[in-house]
């Protein structure tokens, strides 16, 4: 007899199924603004904090800038995807 497995799998791939379906129409104008508000400032949010965390010589110093650089590109690539007109 064989055990039961979790369901996991099916779940999640469920959930991807219903992301994509949602991500061929574009967001709300509300949204869009927000976006393109966050992806306007976040380089020099990113900029600053990587700059306090290297002067205060912090240990997790390179990680953390890291990942701050990856957000900021990633809020760009949604920028783009929710504003393809150029919302910056």
């Amino acid at each position: 007899m064989r055990p039961k497995r979790p369901k996991h799998h099916l779940i999640v791939a469920a959930a991807v199924a219903l992301l994509l379906a949602g991500c061929a129409s574009t967001p709300p104008a509300g949204i869009r603004s927000a976006i393109s508000t966050m992806n306007r400032h976040m380089p020099e949010y990113v900029a600053e904090s990587n700059a306090a965390l290297k002067a205060q010589g912090h240990p997790d110093a390179e990680r953390l800038a890291g990942n701050g650089e990856r957000l900021r590109d990633a809020m760009e690539a949604l920028d783009k995807w929710a504003n393809p007109e150029g919302g910056k």
